[in-house]
């Protein structure tokens, strides 16, 4: 072989040498570069871990209602469980409950009956004891469908447009639209509104459409016409609703549309006795909303009242004003007609009326009411059922001021929506129409935690809460704590900058110099 040829020979070798060597070395990089990859996704991935582990640990779950009667879960909500007639275990728009002793008593309006259980339910669907206003549990028409004509009820009143019409006649055991409910001195009061008187059972109801014993607001079981045919007075009713005593002495009714609360100071003992005092009204006579001037309210009017409640340690008496969206505090139980309450909350003041404070349907606030129906005072706290907002607001101690806050809102998120459900789907946490409250705790034993039970009227059902929600934080509270959660995953995700520091020290001493 010539030198020429072995020289060419030998450049071609080395040259295949060089592009040998380039191809390790591309690839040994290339592998190192998927190595970096590999860990960093997995540093990436361990971050995310910790991230998602971080917020899990914070996370809390919602406190909601325990326990729920008329539905089969906390789930569904529609009237009698969405069967055409009811049965012993359903419910359409409960209005008002109590218990008594290990009883339990309900209001059921939307089935025009009361329910009762001989022991309070402890399971899901567990049925009544005992039906009242109806032959039998799946009955529901209003005074079991029993009417009458105008022109027989109304004969001398000289309405003749009137005559002929049907209206819905009342007997001993019927009911239509019934709402407040409770037992006082040991017998059981029922407001039946659509007739415009309250029963009295002689006792505890012990059998099925049993016959009441006596009757407030008309002059016989069999009468049902509104303040007793026209003629507002100390003995006339006109849509009754609330009904409450405290001592087992007061009664006191919210007589809704006379817009007045009427006290008797004894328990009375005969068909149509009379009151002996009102609020929301000078004297017996009248009946108009605000005395008068409807869009003007004082310390001295009521508009459409719901309810009311006494405190008997404290001698504090609530008054739901529903119509002026406020709630009346008397410090002291009053003892004449037209006494001025105290406090006022709902509203900055005595004079004003609006919807929530002023921010009118769509916006709640915590200071705030719309169309409240309830009232309930203990050692938990004071509870107001706030229909219009779908919520109960919650003071925890007695409230001092006009206008003041409340600290916890049941059924919404924060003090500030207001839509019924959520807006969404029902479940434990919401509410739609709240209307009458209880609350059962004993007020002698400071560590009972007591239970509230709500009429959830628009859900068709009844809740029971054993825990109050947390109070909604602020929003510069919340602000803090998004700035402290994101410092704090910062800091676990990246360590101290001194810990960085002196890793880096401990890779590489200062006395000891590298080596070449």
């Amino acid at each position: 072989m010539s030198e020429d040829k072995l020289e060419e020979a030998e450049a071609e070798e080395e040259k295949k040498g060089a592009e040998a060597i380039d191809e390790d070395e591309e690839e040994s990089s290339r592998v190192v570069h998927l190595d970096e990859e590999d860990e960093l996704d997995e540093d990436e991935f361990d971050e995310d871990e910790e991230v998602d582990e971080i917020e899990k640990v914070e996370e809390k779950p919602e406190t909601s209602a325990v326990f729920v009667l008329g539905q089969g879960d906390l789930m569904t909500v529609q009237a009698n469980r969405g069967a055409d007639d009811p049965g012993d275990n359903t419910l359409s728009e409960p209005q008002f409950m109590c218990k008594y002793g290990d009883m339990l008593f309900v209001s059921d309006r939307g089935n025009h009956r009361a329910l009762i259980w001989n022991q309070a339910p402890e399971e899901v669907g567990e049925p009544a004891s005992i039906v009242l206003g109806q032959e039998d549990f799946s009955d529901c028409l209003e005074n079991q469908g029993i009417t009458t004509t105008l022109d027989e009820m109304t004969s001398g009143l000289g309405d003749e447009s009137l005559d002929g019409f049907t209206i819905s006649k009342a007997q001993e055991s019927t009911l239509s639209g019934p709402s407040g409910i409770a037992v006082i001195d040991g017998k059981l009061y029922i407001s039946d509104s659509g007739n415009h008187r309250v029963l009295r059972w002689a006792g505890l109801p012990t059998e099925d459409a049993e016959e009441p014993s006596l009757v407030l607001g008309q002059d016989n079981m069999e009468d049902n016409e509104a303040n007793r045919r026209g003629f507002v007075g100390s003995g006339s009713l006109f849509f009754p609703m609330g009904i409450r005593s405290g001592d087992d002495q007061h009664v006191f009714v919210a007589d809704k549309d006379n817009h007045r609360i009427l006290f008797w100071k004894k328990i009375p003992f005969n068909n149509g006795w009379n009151a002996d005092i009102c609020l929301g009204q000078t004297s017996m006579d009248e009946r108009e909303p605000n005395r008068g001037e409807f869009d003007v309210c004082g310390p001295d009017t009521l508009s459409f009242p719901t309810s009311l409640f006494y405190d008997v340690e404290g001698d504090k008496f609530f008054v739901v004003d529903q119509g002026n969206n406020r709630v009346l505090i008397w410090n002291k139980l009053p003892n004449q007609n037209g006494q001025t309450p105290d406090l006022v909350l709902g509203q900055k003041d005595f004079y004003s009326r609006s919807v929530n404070a002023g921010l009118g349907s769509r916006r709640a606030c915590p200071e705030g009411l719309f169309f409240p129906t309830d009232v309930v005072f203990g050692p938990k706290g004071l509870f107001v059922s706030d229909s219009g907002n779908h919520r109960v607001l919650v003071w925890k101690e007695f409230p001092t001021e006009n206008g003041q806050p409340a600290d916890v809102v049941i059924g919404q998120k924060d003090f500030f929506e207001n839509a019924y459900n959520r807006n969404g789907k029902p479940s434990a946490s919401t509410l739609n129409d709240p209307y009458g409250l209880f609350l059962e705790q004993d007020p002698e034993d400071e560590e009972d935690e007591g239970k509230l039970y709500i009429c959830d009227r628009g859900n068709s059902r009844i809740v029971v809460w054993e825990e109050l929600p947390e109070p909604p934080k602020s929003e510069e509270e919340e602000d803090d704590a998004l700035l402290d959660e994101m410092n704090f995953e910062e800091d676990e995700l990246m360590g101290d900058d001194d810990d960085f520091l002196e890793e880096e020290e401990e890779e590489t001493p200062p006395d000891e110099v590298p080596s070449v």
